[in-house]
């Protein structure tokens, strides 16, 4: 009975760090480098290009192949409209074209005739064995049919042309897809009489999406390189800008930076539009969305990767990793993030310097306190979601 008691005493007494083993994480120190200073924004995401797709012609509207939320490929048939009159009236113009084709083959064969006679008589008049008279009455019959021929081919030309401008209408009859897009209104439904100009539906292009930025006048010259005069010459490197959507642990690489010559009254801000890859359709015009961007001289600053800070409500903080007696533990460590820029987060920390270690994978469930195995990878199941 007393060796029971004193097993269950020693069980109570037992530190938790002995009852489980060290969690497995992955740590990199932390580094001074020097970096330019950084300004989060805010703005919106806007499509690069948004219209309705409009009759280029009037009629009845026979089909309308989408709806809204449709995702449609350039050249995709978004609608077609009665094409029965105008194919009617091609077919008159085209048995028009043939009865001119009739007269310009007759005409040929006329001028050919008079200039054979014209010929005939040349060598008549020559020989005296007929009169000039009747030499210059087939000079006439010459110019005659020559002006009957290129009458009926000017003709024939008119008619061409009515034919290709009719083709042309029947073919905008059948209306496409101007670009890659979704549907976000419809605005015809089969049936409707449709007026030129009048629109079947708005779409927004997809695949890549602007991101439209408020960045405040005071950065205008440090967003801008030497030569002032290209607007959208910026001395901005892509490669370390990012945009995070709000209300999402998501953020996305710029594709391209521009600024648009063009300072708010009120709010004394520049918009600065960022190109993003939109490939897989997440993103959404309208969304909220931030970025750091760079401003100011470069200098001497503590950086942590993102993934090492942790953030609960208004706090932040790391897991150091600290060795003491031969045991690795995670000490928390309150930072204060200044800015982020690619995957660093530059910090200000009194329990952090150059070289500690702070965790980076693994740091989900620790406490402050754990002991912790460091290891130079993570498995698949280890990683951050």
């Amino acid at each position: 009975m007393l060796s029971a008691v004193l097993l269950a005493i020693g069980c109570i007494a037992t530190p938790a760090s002995a009852q489980f083993p060290p969690a497995t994480v992955r740590a990199v120190p932390a580094r001074v480098q020097e970096m330019q200073r950084h300004h989060r924004v805010t703005g919106s995401l806007r499509a690069v290009a948004r219209g309705d797709v409009a009759a280029l012609e009037e009629g009845r509207v026979v089909e309308v192949t989408v709806r809204e939320g449709a995702s449609v490929r350039k050249g995709d048939v978004i609608a077609r409209g009665d094409t029965r009159r105008l194919e009617a009236q091609k077919s008159e113009l085209q048995a028009t074209l043939q009865k001119i084709e009739a007269l310009v083959a007759q005409h040929q064969a006329e001028l050919r005739q008079a200039k054979l006679d014209l010929d005939r008589h040349r060598k008549l008049v020559q020989s005296n064995a007929s009169t000039m008279e009747e030499f210059e009455h087939r000079e006439t019959a010459v110019v005659v049919a020559q002006a009957q021929l290129e009458s009926e081919q000017r003709r024939s030309g008119e008619i061409n042309s009515q034919i290709e401008l009719l083709q042309i209408r029947l073919d905008d009859m059948t209306v496409r897809a101007p670009y890659n897009g979704r549907i976000v209104e419809r605005h015809t439904e089969p049936g409707e009489w449709i007026r030129a100009g009048a629109p079947f539906v708005t779409m927004v292009s997809s695949g890549q999406v602007e991101a439209w930025l408020e960045v405040p006048e005071r950065f205008l010259h440090g967003l801008v390189a030497g030569d002032t005069s290209e607007a959208s010459s910026l001395q901005v490197d892509v490669a370390e800008l990012s945009v995070n959507v709000r209300g999402s642990d998501r953020s996305y690489p710029v594709l391209s930076a521009k600024r648009v010559p063009d300072v708010q009254a009120r709010a004394r801000t520049f918009p600065l539009v960022l190109t993003l890859d939109d490939a897989n359709g997440a993103l959404t015009p309208g969304m909220s969305v931030d970025a750091w961007i760079p401003v100011g001289s470069r200098e001497p600053v503590l950086t942590v990767p993102k993934d090492a800070v942790i953030r609960s409500g208004r706090t932040e903080y790391v897991f150091k990793a600290t060795e003491m007696d031969g045991t690795v533990t995670a000490v928390q460590a309150p930072v204060s993030v200044q800015f982020e820029t690619g995957s660093l987060a530059v910090i200000v920390a009194e329990n952090l310097a150059d070289g500690d270690r702070v965790v980076v994978e693994g740091n989900e469930r620790l406490t402050s306190g754990a002991p912790i195995m460091v290891v130079d990878s993570m498995s698949t199941s280890r990683r951050k979601p």
